[in-house]
């Protein structure tokens, strides 16, 4: 027997495949099918983390409520701040602003003590800014949402409060800003960094909504004005 005594020979098409062909097509969607499976699976559980994703998103963002949630040792309403939903337009200076009337309602004690109210001039004392900013903030933590504790309400009250009104009557303001009005003294008074970008931002968007033609004009106004002896 030679080697012409094998014929290989090719299935023309629409003709059955042999066995082997037919199981191997078989196992291959078999195994397209468990991919797909896998592949589906996989899919449904990433749906489910992202839906609980969006759930606990859902649940931090309806934990800023219009009005702050208080915590139940405090007497009095919260300043308003910045940080509330209704507020979200103004900046920490707002926060401060109104902490500072709230401090002067509530602890403002008997004469001839460190409880004396914050002097309307306390804007020109960046000491007094500086501290007054901590002070407000580290009020709400003790006081407001869900982190306020009891325990960090009275430290508040023992030693930053403390600290603090022996500070601004010693070494941030001066005697008569308490009696009379401001005096200067000490540092002299600062722009706080988001009142400069407030200014920086109603500037921007004033150039941008200036029309083209309008700066032209502006511009040749400036010209002619450099050019015209008075």
């Amino acid at each position: 027997m030679n080697d012409d005594d094998y014929e290989i020979t090719t299935p023309e098409p629409g003709e059955p495949q042999p066995a082997d062909d037919a199981n191997q097509a078989s196992r291959s969607r078999a195994e397209l099918d468990a991919m797909t499976e896998e592949l589906w699976g996989r899919m449904q559980a990433q749906q489910s983390e992202i839906e609980q994703l969006q759930r606990r998103i859902a649940e931090l963002e309806d934990d800023t409520e219009d009005k702050p949630r208080l915590a139940p040792w405090l007497p009095f309403p919260a300043p308003p701040a910045a940080e509330d939903k209704q507020h979200r337009d103004q900046t920490p200076v707002f926060t401060v602003t109104n902490f500072v009337q709230y401090y002067n309602a509530v602890y403002v004690g008997k004469g001839g003590t460190r409880a004396v109210a914050i002097p309307e001039c306390w804007p020109r004392h960046p000491g007094l800014v500086a501290e007054l900013a901590t002070l407000a903030y580290t009020w709400r933590a003790a006081h407001v949402g869900k982190g306020a504790k009891a325990s960090d309400a009275q430290y508040w009250h023992d030693r930053w409060r403390a600290g603090f009104a022996e500070r601004m009557i010693t070494e941030w303001t001066h005697q008569q800003c308490l009696t009379q009005g401001h005096k200067a003294v000490g540092a002299t008074p600062l722009t706080d960094r988001f009142t400069l970008d407030a200014e920086d931002a109603s500037t921007s968007t004033e150039r941008d909504a200036l029309p083209q033609d309008a700066e032209a004009v502006e511009l040749d106004e400036d010209t002619d004005q450099g050019s015209t002896p008075p």
